[in-house]
């Protein structure tokens, strides 16, 4: 497993939950007005971060797209026999632009929990809930038991998730950031290794981390539109 390096590692201690507010509700259902507008209020009063959280894969087969190239100059593509493949989990605060990101074998529940724990992190230095809007996806899932169900439990008073409505990727402002990442990273690719693909992407994100504003202008809505739409 890697992390990208804007992800901040994992404090010893905890922040007391008296320091944080009070978590109500540790899933927030979007199509609850009553939950949404008490993680707006939160989130207006600056005592939440919300991220904006997906995954996307990286691939020794290369994803195909049209491209212009001179007459008897075009690219060729390698076809790997196994088409190995990494997950690489990223995280934006829809307010501070603030990119975090972790890149592992495979795509899961435990990398999705690493990933919050990071989130957690930063927003407990600032004093903040942090709250994940996330997909459907089965390794987000919130059982009676399982990784989730355990993760959350762990980090109670820390972390709140927002489930987004199934099949509804036009409310994920995390799209937007993998919009742009795939033409730079995998689209028409010729790695051919995992690592110098994996080292591409890590290279794409540090550069857009160190640019919160740019992010915030690629991710487009404000910071509580993707929950009202949600609404």
């Amino acid at each position: 497993m890697s992390a990208g390096a804007s992800t901040p590692p994992l404090p010893v201690g905890r922040v007391a939950p008296a320091a944080l507010p009070p978590v109500r509700h540790e899933v927030v259902d979007p199509a609850d007005p009553a939950q949404i507008a008490w993680l707006s209020g939160l989130l207006a009063r600056g005592f939440a971060d919300l991220y904006a959280q997906d995954e996307a894969d990286l691939a020794l087969l290369p994803t195909l797209t049209r491209t212009w190239m001179r007459r008897g100059e075009q690219l060729r593509v390698r076809a790997p026999g196994t088409n190995r493949k990494r997950s690489v989990s990223a995280a934006t605060d829809l307010a501070a632009g603030a990119l975090l990101w972790r890149t592992d074998d495979t795509r899961c529940a435990d990398q999705f929990c690493a990933l919050g724990d990071a989130c957690a992190a930063r927003s407990a230095t600032r004093g903040r809930l942090a709250a994940l809007l996330v997909d459907n996806a089965q390794a987000h899932r919130v059982g009676k038991t399982g990784i989730v169900r355990r993760w959350l439990s762990a980090q109670a008073g820390r972390i709140v998730l927002v489930f987004l409505p199934a099949y509804s990727p036009d409310l994920q402002p995390a799209e937007r950031l993998w919009r742009q990442w795939r033409p730079n990273v995998t689209h028409n690719h010729t790695r051919a290794t995992l690592a110098e693909l994996e080292a591409d992407s890590d290279r794409w994100l540090h550069r857009h981390a160190a640019a919160p504003l740019a992010v915030l202008r690629a991710l487009g809505p404000p910071i509580t539109q993707p929950l009202l739409q949600a609404a």
